[in-house]
């Protein structure tokens, strides 16, 4: 998804995360969040040591505040959230229903004044199921139940279902797929009417999965639009082997029918012998497809998988929905417990999760399961790494999947390209699961920005732009705000599309397109008009903020000339300004942001430079040229030694283009303008040969001659750090590389010892400084030209 359609709430909920696009929060967006969940029936009820509780888990990426209430029990709570930590605020057990199929007031509300994400856990000791909770604004009027058949021998084990009303005078119309305990007979519909946070919660012995749930009102009610939540799960059901003795309660929020995918692939449970999937459809004549074996289902039809270990791809011509299941320890012997979770659509991804593991409630092993395009597999990290286990491939697919095994705590997943990922734990009959990153977007829902018909999240000023909106039905009216201070009303907009999704393009009195002038980030807004759907109108605005960049133009330096030998250039002094952000020289000779013009060699060459905007929408190329001259090479022939007194010819040489030359320094040399003249030094000097040829390149060489003296070594001095004499200086030692220099007291203890005197002695000996006295030395010149020599030196202070 291209993150400019989508704002990402992250979560430290045990690997929780939920993306919600923008459109979907077009009317709290900037007031914070609220949720509406149920505390739903258990097993173990709420009474006794082993009494359910119901806790639910706060997170925001901001610092946030609110209220966690049940209006129908007068309770009120407040909670604040620290930005990426996690609060937990334990629901009162008035809340819980009670296996009552009835209207009750026990709706828990959770607002907040900033976007938090909500994590709901129903746990009695080892018998626990958790869900994703959804903002109220990515509710649906729609939904098809995901359930499981419950433990016959068991009377306390019950498929069941939990309806919340966010709004008064909802009507609620519930098909159930079983016969209910209430004596409602399987496929006969009948309608609740509720009130804002009434729940009613359905219960069967029999499997409730693919029960339809849907609010519904008169065509002449101007406020149809009551959008209600819908969970569901069991009391307590085993999976895998029906008549085991393990098992847990199960707890997940539906997802609404508009936010169904076309397109999974599943990735299997982690040590265990093998689990299983339940494939929903929305809609009659769809067509699923299990790694190429094809199933037709009716609305609300599933069709349920074998056990497996391996991957499978899911994919159907209609919407459908994918739930994954966990079996019951004793049915493979494997730690862990039964668990649902409701899977995402490839369609419906992440770049980015924040999650938590844990080690509660007997869970001693930790997973997360990761799927990736294989092509993006590269850049996946986990805390900044990369994991310890490699992705697999997926065969007949352009996915690859990782199970990686992870200690209790937070964790961060990454990667430059989508993906998605599930988080779950197994102890011994225990166990919990979820979606890691859940991204509840009507697919058919979004505006599109398009630059040369290329889709884009942001351009750059100037640049000509196209705007469109899918809808997932005709609008009568649209209203195109482009953040700029254009606002456009399209009283009878017109679309080519003959079915859903139904594109409008924004166009004007002079065609189609849109530049801006200024950098900047714009929030577009399209307000749709929904004809005739139960009295819903105006109720869509769908949000794309753009991200306008500029980019400077680069000018070059005009007339770059230099000499192959006259140095490396540092390219970015050429340049009138520096690039903003990323940028890249190329060319023969370029390493970096320096030319070599010896590297690159004589000639004409050219330079290019690419760089980008701020964020990388941007981009621009300046070529330019450096004309590389031919250097003239001067040799001064090699270094020298001398007695003092002595003279040497220097053998210099000049390749032919070179024009005049000369040597320096001039005062020891008999002709500075010969290439061999004499030179008569009296103490080691380096003459430089020069030249310059006809194209004004220069050239030169050095050559050291070294005259070889005797050693003039001082008798005293004074280490007392007045930068007077603090050294003892031995004059000409310098020529005599290889030469030992020993210093002894008057006991004969080695004070000094140097091989070679590239340092003079301070007066110091292991560090510490010796008394003032007289020393005696020993210098071995190592040089057939002088003989060993000794003397005293005095230290003084």
């Amino acid at each position: 998804m291209l993150n400019a359609r989508l704002r990402i709430l992250l979560s430290l909920i045990f690997g929780l995360c939920i993306q919600v696009p923008v459109n979907l929060f077009a009317q709290n967006s900037n007031k914070g969040t609220d949720f509406w969940l149920g505390f739903m029936s258990h097993i173990e009820g709420t009474s006794g040591p082993r009494g359910a509780i119901m806790s639910v888990y706060i997170t925001s990426d901001v610092s946030t505040s609110g209220t966690v209430s049940v209006p129908g029990i007068n309770s009120i709570q407040s909670f604040s959230v620290t930005a990426n930590t996690v609060t937990t605020v334990s629901i009162p057990l008035g809340a819980y229903i009670d296996n009552q199929q009835s209207v009750l007031k026990r709706g828990i509300h959770i607002v907040s004044s900033a976007p938090v994400v909500v994590y709901a856990h129903i746990y009695a000791f080892v018998i626990s199921g958790s869900t994703l909770v959804l903002p109220t604004n990515t509710l649906g009027r729609k939904y098809i139940v995901s359930s499981y058949t419950p433990n016959a021998s068991e009377g306390g084990s019950l498929s069941q279902f939990l309806v919340v009303a966010t709004n008064n005078n909802t009507t609620v119309r519930i098909t159930p797929k079983a016969t209910t305990a209430n004596g409602n007979a399987a496929g006969v519909p009948f309608d609740v009417l509720m009130n804002e946070g009434d729940v009613y919660e359905v219960q069967s012995k029999n499997d409730l999965s693919g029960s339809l749930v849907e609010s519904v009102n008169s065509d002449n009610d101007v406020e149809a639009c009551r959008k209600i939540a819908v969970f569901g799960g069991t009391t307590w059901s085993p999976l895998g082997c029906p008549n085991a003795d393990t098992g847990d309660n199960l707890f997940q929020q539906m997802y609404p029918l508009n936010s169904w995918g076309h397109e999974f692939i599943t990735m299997p449970f982690k040590t265990r012998g093998g689990d299983f999937f339940r494939v929903f459809a929305a809609e009659s004549g769809t067509i699923v497809n299990i790694d190429g074996f094809s199933s037709t289902l009716n609305a609300g039809g599933f069709i349920e998988t074998p056990l497996t270990n391996k991957p499978l791809h899911i994919s159907a011509n209609k919407p459908i929905s994918v739930v994954q299941f966990s079996i019951t320890q004793v049915c493979d012997g494997n730690l862990g417990d039964p668990e649902m979770i409701i899977l995402n659509p490839i369609e419906q991804n992440l770049r980015r999760i924040t999650m938590y593991s844990t080690s509660n409630y007997q869970i001693s092993r930790n997973y997360v399961n990761v799927l990736i395009k294989t092509s993006g597999k590269g850049s996946f990290r986990i805390n900044g790494r990369t994991p310890r286990n490699s992705f697999s491939d997926i065969n007949g697919t352009s996915y690859s999947y990782l199970q990686e095994e992870i200690q209790a705590g937070s964790f961060t997943l990454t990667a430059d390209s989508g993906f998605n990922a599930i988080v779950y734990g197994f102890g011994d009959i225990e166990s919990y699961g979820y979606s890691a990153g859940s991204n509840i977007e009507d697919l058919n829902k979004k505006i599109i920005v398009r630059s040369n018909n290329i889709e884009i999240d942001g351009a750059c000023v100037d640049v000509p732009l196209t705007f469109e909106v899918m809808l997932p039905y005709k609008s009568s009216k649209l209203i195109w705000n482009f953040g700029n201070g254009l606002i456009v009303t399209d009283d009878s907009p017109v679309t080519a599309s003959t079915q859903p999704p139904y594109i409008y393009q924004y166009t004007n009195s002079t065609g189609n397109q849109l530049t801006y002038t200024q950098p900047g980030k714009y929030t577009i807004k399209v307000t749709s008009t929904q004809p005739g759907e139960l009295g819903c109108e105006a109720i869509d605005e769908l949000i794309y903020e753009l991200n306008i960049e500029s980019i400077p133009n680069i000018r070059i330096q005009p007339s770059i000339e230099t000499c192959e030998r006259e140095g490396i250039i540092n390219l970015m002094t050429l340049l009138s300004a520096r690039p903003t952000s990323s940028f890249t020289f190329s060319g023969n000779g370029v390493t970096d942001t320096l030319f070599n013009p010896l590297l690159a060699g004589a000639g004409q060459h050219i330079i290019n430079l690419s760089y980008t905007s701020e964020n990388g929408i941007c981009s621009k190329q300046v070529s330019f040229s450096i004309n590389v001259k031919t250097s003239p090479i001067a040799n001064a022939g090699e270094d020298v030694t001398i007695d003092l007194g002595e003279s040497t010819i220097l053998n210099g040489s000049l390749s032919s283009d070179v024009a005049s030359f000369g040597w320096t320094p001039t005062t020891t040399l008999d002709n500075p303008q010969s290439l061999n003249p004499i030179a008569t030094p009296t103490e080691n000097t380096s003459y430089v040969l020069s030249g310059v040829a006809a194209n004004g390149c220069t050239c030169q060489d050095t050559v050291i001659v070294k005259v070889l003296t005797d050693l003039k070594i001082p008798n005293a001095f004074s280490p007392n750090n007045d930068n007077l004499n603090d050294t003892w200086v031995i004059g000409g030692i310098i020529n005599y590389p290889n030469a030992d220099v020993h210093v002894f007291n008057r006991f004969g203890d080695e004070m000094f010892y140097s091989h070679g005197y590239a340092v003079p002695w301070d007066g110091r000996t292991k560090g510490k400084s010796i008394p003032a006295a007289t020393y005696y030395y020993v210098i071995r010149p190592n040089n057939p030209r002088l003989l060993p020599v000794s003397g005293a030196v005095t230290v003084v202070y």
